[in-house]
């Protein structure tokens, strides 16, 4: 048996779907937990836990929360919707995390506030560790806003390293003035969990997909070490400088959305591309140039490997698809052609941040509030619309980007 035991008590085989299963409410309130093999728009298969087979249930059986999830579901392509978050219940069980539903409501709207130009992460960062196991392997780590679990034992001081990392992001997410409220949730309240794994191995074995450098799954986000720029020497651990980081944040502001941001008419294109706006934004030394964001959303979307920084490669002359095709397609479509989707949700999301009306953000504060009011799809893209067709809207965002030489051409939008 391999000696990283910290998941047989916490996260028993991520890969086998642990975080996929949930709790289901029947109309008649009765709950159980499981986890959803396959669906259809009219029928949901579930697997209960201590049941040897699975069982079939018609959708309007379901609780309207259990129906939405459902949905989210087949929209992925029959697959869990990883971006998916559970509402708020009154009694504050949501995400896996105990969250008061009054601690959300008294957080108050930002989008008022001005567009930052430089964030540094909180100075005098102390870590703890609070729990260490020899025997499952399991060390716990908290820092103000983090709980850290690894399967390794690490120095408080190596910790304390990449958790300025971590707290840099959530006040990056706290202080852009799109009213992303778990973002601004006190460490008393909710500590965002984030599982370490000593090896690249261990961490795919977990359920980490091939390739990444980090993931945003089940309301927690998995990490090797080296992406944190760990790495081993001797028996004990160092940072290795030479390492990037880069990758890590995008993950990091998924955990930090509301879940508003995740429904139909966002879902894609804006929770994408909000997130690699937050991981393209210049990091060094726990301070976050947000004022250089712009040029590095262009040459991120536009170029690939320059300044090491991995890039989407559009290049600088785009064609796109329609504008409300693209807006309003199921994720499952849109991580399909996740590349140059990824890509242009970047350009996009930067385009309503930082230059329709030189930053006034007057569209996309109208749309994240109608989101946050409970409305989705093409309700919700009529606020981002300000009056305009889903033709005239492509037309200015392709003016704006002209102007900073980019090309993008959106085919026609059928009204």
């Amino acid at each position: 048996m391999h000696k990283n035991l910290l998941f047989s008590a916490l996260f028993l085989s991520l890969s086998t779907g642990y975080l996929h299963a949930r709790t289901w409410t029947n109309s008649k309130g009765q709950k159980a937990k499981g986890e959803l093999i396959s669906a259809t728009k009219e029928q949901a298969i579930i697997q209960f836990d201590g049941k040897r087979t699975s069982t079939s249930l018609s959708l309007d059986k379901l609780s309207e929360l259990d129906r939405k999830y459902v949905e989210a579901f087949i929209e992925n392509g029959n697959s869990p919707d990883d971006s998916f978050q559970e509402e708020q219940t009154e009694t504050g069980e949501g995400n896996g995390k105990k969250i008061e539903q009054n601690v959300l409501n008294g957080i108050p709207d930002n989008f008022d506030s001005e567009w930052p130009k430089m964030v540094k992460s909180p100075e005098g960062i102390e870590v703890e560790l609070v729990r260490e196991d020899q025997e499952t392997k399991e060390y716990v780590y908290h820092s103000p806003h983090y709980e850290f679990i690894c399967d390794v034992p690490l120095k408080s001081h190596l910790v304390k390293k990449f958790a300025v990392l971590f707290e840099g992001t959530r006040e990056v997410c706290r202080e852009l003035p799109i009213s992303t409220k778990k973002a601004h949730i006190s460490g008393d309240k909710l500590r965002h969990q984030i599982l370490l794994f000593e090896s690249k191995e261990t961490y795919f074995k977990n359920g980490g997909p091939p390739g990444s450098a980090g993931v945003f799954i089940g309301d927690v986000v998995m990490v090797p070490l080296t992406s944190l720029g760990v790495k081993k020497l001797g028996s004990s651990y160092t940072v290795d400088y030479g390492e990037s980081n880069k990758t890590l944040p995008h993950e990091l502001a998924h955990q930090l959305t509301d879940r508003f941001y995740y429904a139909p008419g966002a879902r894609g294109w804006f929770s994408e591309g909000l997130a690699e706006y937050v991981a393209v934004i210049p990091y060094r030394s726990g301070t976050f140039m947000v004022s250089k964001a712009l040029r590095a959303a262009k040459v991120y979307a536009t170029e690939y490997r320059r300044d090491d920084n991995g890039g989407r490669a559009l290049g600088e002359d785009i064609k796109a698809p329609p504008l409300k095709s693209y807006m309003l397609q199921d994720y499952g479509s849109f991580t399909a052609n996740g590349n140059f989707n990824y890509g242009l949700g970047l350009l996009i999301t930067t385009y309503f941040f930082e230059i329709e009306e030189k930053g006034n953000r007057t569209a996309i504060n109208a749309f994240l509030k109608a989101l946050r009011e409970g409305k989705t799809g093409e309700k919700a893209l009529e606020s981002l619309l300000q009056g305009r067709s889903y033709n005239e809207l492509a037309a200015d965002i392709s003016k704006g980007w002209k102007s900073r030489g980019v090309k993008i051409e959106f085919a026609d939008s059928e009204e």
